[in-house]
Order: structure tokens, then C-alpha cells, then sequence
């Protein structure tokens, strides 16, 4: 057993007073680099095959990527220097009902379980200068071109909002960035090439 696996398993059996509970909510599908997680107070690092749990939070270091599959089949993949906060996650077939609530820190691409396409789905991912709203769909969100957030839908849509204003992706190819801090959505357009390469560069695996 690895040395993750037995503190995960030490944090499991204390008692629900001294330990928040835990859940298992996915899989490190892929790793390059360093990769972390904060269970319960303890950092412990990221391998292939080792599981994810609810309330975690994952990081990664310098060049480093993290692809995680959750138990839908949604795969959702960090940029170096980036932190995910698992802080909702509800997946229930039976019902036909999925709630996602993750925050971003960094650059990541989210891709939808095939499951999502006939699921009554609350999905959003939260950053610190907006908040993403998903439905069934394929996205880069992150850092880029010194922009405070950049967003690149590549299927499916999904809405950027803040307290400043709201954009709608609905097509294929079409981005919005924040400027900074406290600013509004820009203007929905057709990202270059150029500019779609670079964001899908910061979250792909070597």
C-alpha cells in the first residue's frame, strides 16, 4: 500500500469531530511532474491510479500537468502552477441528477462524462475573477495573454459571469478573457488559432 493510500486510510477511521469527512470522487487518470493534494490538513502527492476525494484540494508545480476522471467520466486536466478545490460533488445515475461545484486557481481544461448529455446537471467552476457555468461540454479556462482569465469553448456552451456582467458561449471556438480583477467579460469572438494553441499548450502533457 502506498504511503498516500495508508494516511487517506488513517484520515478515514478518525472520528467525524477531528477530520472532515471524506469521500472518493475520481482518479488521477495522468500526472506529469509534481502533483499534490491537501486531505484533512496533510499533503500528500499525486500518482497514477490513486484516488481523488471530496474536499481535497489538488495542486501542481512548475511545468507540471494533472489529468483527473471523475466517477462520471468527466475529465478535467491542470496547468502547471494551478489549485482545484473539489468542494461539491453529487453523481447520482439512478436519479439522472449531477452537481458540480469545483474553484480554479490557474489554467484547465474541463471535458464532460458522455453521461452528462442526459443528466439534470448543475455544474460550475469558480475562479477568482469569475464564475463559469457548464453545461455538457469541453472548455479551456485560465490565465493567458495577460489577461486575468481567458475561456475557449471547444463544444457544448457555457456562460462567464461576475458581479461586472455575463457572456454566453454558445459556438465552437469562441472565447471572452477579464482583463482583470473586478472587470467585466469582454466581448464574445472567434479565438486565432494562434491564441487557441497557445491556451490548449498550457494544459497539455508533454
Amino acid at each position: 500500500m502506498s504511503v498516500r493510500l495508508i494516511m487517506i486510510a488513517l484520515l478515514l477511521a478518525l472520528p467525524c469531530g477531528e477530520a472532515l469527512a471524506q469521500e472518493a470522487i475520481g482518479t488521477v487518470s495522468r500526472v506529469q511532474g509534481e502533483a499534490s493534494g491537501i486531505l484533512g490538513g496533510t499533503t500528500l502527492p499525486l500518482t497514477p491510479n490513486g484516488s481523488v476525494f471530496l474536499n481535497e484540494v489538488l495542486s501542481t508545480g512548475e511545468a507540471a500537468r494533472l489529468e483527473v476522471t471523475f466517477t462520471d467520466s468527466t475529465r478535467l486536466t491542470l496547468g502547471e502552477n494551478a489549485k482545484l478545490t473539489l468542494g461539491t460533488y453529487v453523481f447520482n445515475p439512478v436519479a439522472s441528477r449531477r452537481t458540480i461545484k469545483f474553484a480554479l486557481v490557474g489554467a484547465a481544461r474541463f471535458v464532460s462524462g458522455k453521461l452528462s448529455k442526459w443528466m439534470l446537471s448543475r455544474v460550475s467552476l469558480t475562479t477568482p475573477v469569475a464564475n463559469v457555468g457548464i453545461r455538457g461540454t469541453d472548455f479551456f479556462a485560465g490565465p493567458i495573454d495577460n489577461q486575468a482569465l481567458g475561456v475557449l469553448l471547444l463544444e457544448g456552451s457555457v456562460s462567464v459571469s461576475n458581479a461586472a456582467g455575463q457572456r454566453l458561449l454558445s459556438r465552437p471556438g469562441q472565447g471572452t478573457n477579464i482583463a482583470a480583477p473586478g472587470a467585466a467579460p469582454g466581448p464574445v469572438t472567434i479565438w486565432p488559432q494562434a491564441k487557441v494553441d497557445r491556451a490548449l499548450a498550457g494544459v497539455a502533457f508533454q
